[in-house]
C-alpha cells in the first residue's frame, strides 16, 4: 500500500531526469574507460620510445645531474637525432685552435626546464641518479640447441645468460611526470567536454557519439603514452577554449577566468609556436568585447610563458631564438648526424634544404598541391586517418551560418585551420608531415576545436539512419586509426603503410 503521506507525484529534488542520468553514467563509464586505458598503456610501454622524447629526457638529466643545458654526457643522446652542435656558450677555443662544439637538444626549453624543477626535490630527496641502473644476475636455465653429433635433432644444455637483467632507476622519476603531463590532462578534458556536451548536445546520439570520438577516436590517445609537446598543447588549449565559452557564451567572466585563459593561451603557444595565432585571435576577441579585463588580467598572464620560454632559451643557448631555426645548418648536420643522409618521409625535406644532395640521390620533392593533400585527404591526412572530423565539416558549416553559442569557436577554428595548413605547406623546413609520426601530429592541437564542431551536425541526422551510419563508419575508420597507432606512436600510420607495401608511394629506406 502507498503510505498516506506519499505523493506519487513528487520528484526527489537530488534526482536527475531519466535522460541526464543515462548520460551521467555513459560519460562516467566512457571517461573512466579511456583514462585506465591511457594510463596502463603507458605504464607498459618503454618510457623512452624515440628520437623525438629522448632529446627532451636528456636535457632533463642533464638540468638535474649537471646543471646544465649541454647533453653531453647523458647517457641517452646518442639514441637520439633530436640534437644540434653548436659552439660552447660563453666560445671557447679547443686544442686543435677549433671552437669547442657541445650538444643540445633541439627542443624548445621550456617545457624540459618546467620537468625538471618537478623532479628537483625528488631526486634532491633520494640521492638516486636519473641514470642508474640496477643490475640482477640471471639464474642457470635449460634450453635447446642443435645437436651438432645427430643432425636435425636438438639436445637440452644448462646456460647462464651474459647479461644480467638491467632495471633502470629513470622509469621511477619519468613514469610520474608523464602521468601528470597526459593522463591527468586527458581525464579532465574528457570530464569538461562531458560538460560542454551537457549543453550544447542537443540528443543523446550526439552526446554519447562526441564524446565516444574524443575518448578513443583522435590521436591524443595514443600520444598520451609519450612525451611530446602535441598532446600538452592540446590540452591546454582545450583548457583554454573551455574558459572562454564560458566568458564569450556564458558571460563568466571574473578577473580570474581571463589570467587562466591567457595563461594557458600562452602556453599553448610556448608548446606550438604556430598557436601563437590561437594567442592573437583571443586577444582581439576579448580585447574588442571586455577591453577592461583583458588588458588587466588576460595580457599579462599570455605573456608569462612566453617570457619564460625566451628566458629558458637564453640560458640555453646564449639567444632567444629556438634551436629549429637552425634546420639546415651546420648546426644540425654534425658528424653522424641522420640529416646528412635523411630516409623515409625526411628524405622529402632534402630537395629544399640541400638540392645538391637530393640531386645526387635523385629524391624529387613534392609539389605544394601534393604537400596540402598528404595533410588533409592522403596518407597523413587531418580528415582521412581521423574521418570523424569530415562530419565535423557539416556542424562547423552550420556554425558558420548562425549566430549562437558556439559560433566564435566555429570561426575560430577554421581561421586556425587555414592558417595552420598554410603555415606547414609552404614551411621549407617542415616537408616531411612530422616524420615517423601516426597522424600529422602538428594539427593535433587543433583535435578539441573540430570535436566542438560535431554536435550540430550529428544532431541534424539524430533521426535520419543513413547519415547515422556513415557517421559510425566514419567513428570505426577513426578509432581503427588509433588502434593501429597504440602499439607505437612514432611510426607511419595505416594509409601510408598500405601505399607503401603495394608500391604506390616509395620512399628511401
Amino acid at each position: 500500500m502507498t503510505p498516506p503521506d506519499h505523493d506519487p507525484e513528487a520528484t526527489p529534488k537530488d534526482v536527475p531526469p531519466p535522460g541526464r542520468e543515462a548520460r551521467r553514467l555513459l560519460g562516467m563509464l566512457l571517461i573512466a574507460s579511456a583514462t585506465a586505458l591511457a594510463l596502463g598503456c603507458l605504464l607498459r610501454q618503454p618510457t623512452m620510445m624515440g628520437a623525438n622524447d629522448i632529446s627532451r629526457w636528456c636535457t632533463v638529466w642533464s638540468l638535474l645531474e649537471r646543471g646544465t643545458y649541454v647533453i653531453d654526457e647523458c647517457p641517452w643522446h646518442a639514441e637520439t637525432q633530436d640534437k644540434v652542435q653548436i659552439p660552447a656558450i660563453p666560445e671557447r677555443i679547443g686544442p686543435d685552435g677549433e671552437p669547442v662544439k657541445h650538444y643540445y637538444s633541439s627542443k624548445p626549453a621550456l617545457l624540459p626546464t618546467l620537468m625538471a624543477g618537478i623532479l628537483y626535490p625528488v631526486r634532491a630527496a633520494t640521492g638516486v641518479p636519473l641514470d642508474r641502473v640496477t643490475l640482477q644476475q640471471r639464474e642457470p636455465r635449460w634450453s635447446q640447441v642443435p645437436d651438432p653429433d645427430n643432425p636435425g635433432k636438438v639436445k637440452g644444455v644448462l646456460t647462464t645468460p651474459d647479461q644480467p637483467a638491467k632495471w633502470p632507476v629513470y622509469i621511477f622519476y619519468f613514469k610520474p611526470i608523464l602521468i601528470l603531463l597526459n593522463i591527468v590532462p586527458f581525464w579532465g578534458f574528457l570530464l569538461l567536454l562531458s560538460r560542454l556536451l551537457d549543453r550544447h548536445a542537443r540528443t543523446d546520439w550526439s552526446w554519447a557519439y562526441t564524446l565516444f570520438a574524443a575518448a578513443f577516436g583522435t590521436f591524443l590517445l595514443p600520444y598520451t603514452q609519450t612525451l611530446n609537446n602535441h598532446t600538452i598543447a592540446a590540452f591546454s588549449a582545450f583548457f583554454a577554449l573551455y574558459l572562454f565559452i564560458r566568458i564569450w557564451d556564458d558571460g563568466a567572466g571574473r578577473p580570474w577566468r581571463f589570467a587562466l585563459l591567457g595563461l594557458l593561451a600562452g602556453f599553448t603557444a610556448t608548446c606550438e609556436l604556430p598557436a601563437l595565432a590561437f594567442l592573437a585571435i583571443l586577444g582581439l576577441l576579448l580585447i574588442v568585447r571586455f577591453p577592461r579585463p583583458t588588458l588587466a588580467w588576460f595580457t599579462p598572464a599570455a605573456i608569462a610563458p612566453l617570457v619564460a620560454l625566451m628566458a629558458c632559451q637564453y640560458a640555453a643557448f646564449g639567444a632567444f631564438k629556438l634551436a629549429y631555426e637552425e634546420f639546415g645548418t651546420d648546426a644540425y648536420m654534425f658528424e653522424g648526424s641522420l640529416w646528412r643522409t635523411p630516409m623515409e618521409l625526411d628524405a622529402l625535406n632534402l630537395p629544399w634544404t640541400d638540392p645538391a644532395e637530393a640531386e645526387r640521390r635523385g629524391i624529387v620533392g613534392e609539389s605544394y598541391a601534393t604537400y596540402l593533400f598528404h595533410m588533409t585527404l592522403g596518407h597523413h591526412g587531418f580528415w582521412s586517418l581521423s574521418p570523424i572530423f569530415l562530419v565535423a565539416a557539416f556542424g562547423l558549416v552550420g556554425l558558420l551560418r548562425r549566430r549562437g553559442a558556439l559560433s566564435a569557436v566555429a570561426w575560430m577554428n577554421l581561421a586556425l585551420t587555414i592558417i595552420l595548413l598554410a603555415f606547414y605547406t609552404w614551411n621549407p623546413k617542415a616537408r616531411n608531415y612530422g616524420g615517423s609520426a601516426q597522424g600529422l601530429r602538428w594539427l593535433f592541437w587543433l583535435i578539441p576545436f573540430w570535436l566542438l564542431m560535431l554536435p550540430p551536425a550529428l544532431d541534424a541526422i539524430a533521426s535520419r539512419p543513413w547519415p547515422r551510419r556513415l557517421a559510425t563508419l566514419a567513428l570505426f575508420i577513426s578509432v581503427m586509426s588509433v588502434g593501429y597507432a597504440m602499439r607505437m606512436p612514432w611510426t607511419h600510420p595505416w594509409i601510408q603503410d598500405m601505399m607503401e607495401h603495394l608500391g604506390l608511394y616509395p620512399l628511401p629506406r
